[in-house]
């Protein structure tokens, strides 16, 4: 709730920055935008993070976890101020405890690292627009192109994902986790088998800078506040009775439920069956930074024949 706090504090904030008033917008002008981006992706959940316990949001933030993504997509303008667009990302997602120095964590040891493909619908809303583009009074060779052409937006929208996470086996091979029941999915007593699709909700705040009436570069930065699921990274609830899964799963699952390191000792070690193995009470999020290339294909007026 206090990140939806934020975006419509920013809405109320920036409604009033128009930027350049003669922004060129008529029927003259093409609606049609496509893009792309190059970036990286941080993973905000269970695993790795900072040196604190239950931290979220850009509290979690670790950049030895960021990993490549892209995007492209489709912009279609509404007016000057709203858009909607369409976008598909493909991203990785990483997060290990090694990474952390908080005790507990670092002892917990688990790693993991997910393919994300998504695709989702946002809705712009440009707070700040100095772009006048295009020949003034559409004149050829008029001067109408501003020195410092740059529009600024913020934006939200809902999406779908898919995703797989995977563990890092001590030999340094990829296992796919969710068939071996780490926490003890579809185990008896254990929870049901989670699902590898879920939803997301982007938010994100962009500026784009235009070098010609029909190129412009710009920087994408983006959280999705929420997700329908807890299991991007294999973790999400306590842990599940360990000699039963070495029994129906194997060793290798028995590994990668409880990989612990043994440096904390307590009467009931942090990894006893029934103990908080993850933090249950908020779902996995995680975020983009991005430099987009956006193209928009120049006007051409319909005329009526001579003949």
């Amino acid at each position: 709730m206090k990140k939806l706090y934020y975006l419509f504090l920013a809405f109320v904030l920036l409604a009033p920055v128009r930027g350049n008033t003669q922004y060129a917008w008529n029927h003259y002008t093409t609606r049609s935008e496509y893009l792309i981006g190059l970036g990286v992706s941080q993973f905000l959940g269970d695993l790795g993070g900072s040196s604190t316990i239950g931290t979220h949001f850009l509290k979690d933030f670790n950049f030895n976890a960021i990993r490549p993504a892209m995007e492209i997509g489709y912009r279609y303008h509404i007016n000057p101020y709203f858009a909607a667009k369409g976008m598909f990302t493909l991203a990785r997602l990483y997060g290990d405890d090694a990474l952390s120095t908080e005790p507990y964590r670092h002892n917990r040891n688990l790693n993991f690292r997910a393919p994300l493909l998504e695709i989702s619908g946002q809705f712009e809303y440009f707070f700040y627009r100095n772009s006048q583009i295009g020949h003034r009074y559409h004149i050829k060779h008029a001067h109408g192109f501003q020195k410092f052409a740059v529009d600024a937006y913020l934006f939200v929208g809902f999406g779908g994902f898919f995703f797989n996470p995977e563990g890092r086996y001590i030999n340094g091979q990829w296992y796919s986790l969710r068939p071996l029941s780490t926490e003890g999915e579809g185990l008896p007593g254990g929870p049901p088998p989670y699902s590898r699709i879920s939803y997301c909700v982007p938010l994100g705040i962009g500026a784009k800078y235009a070098i010609s009436p029909q190129w412009t570069v710009g920087l994408e930065i983006s959280d999705r506040i929420y997700t329908g699921t807890d299991y991007i990274d294999d973790a999400h609830g306590v842990y599940y009775n360990n000699a039963t899964i070495l029994q129906q799963k194997g060793p290798i699952a028995a590994y990668f439920a409880d990989p612990s390191l043994g440096e904390i000792q307590q009467f009931h070690p942090p990894d006893t069956p029934g103990f908080e193995r993850a933090d249950a009470t908020h779902n996995d999020t995680y975020m983009f930074t991005f430099i987009t290339v956006s193209y928009t294909p120049p006007y051409h007026r319909r005329t009526r024949s001579k003949f």
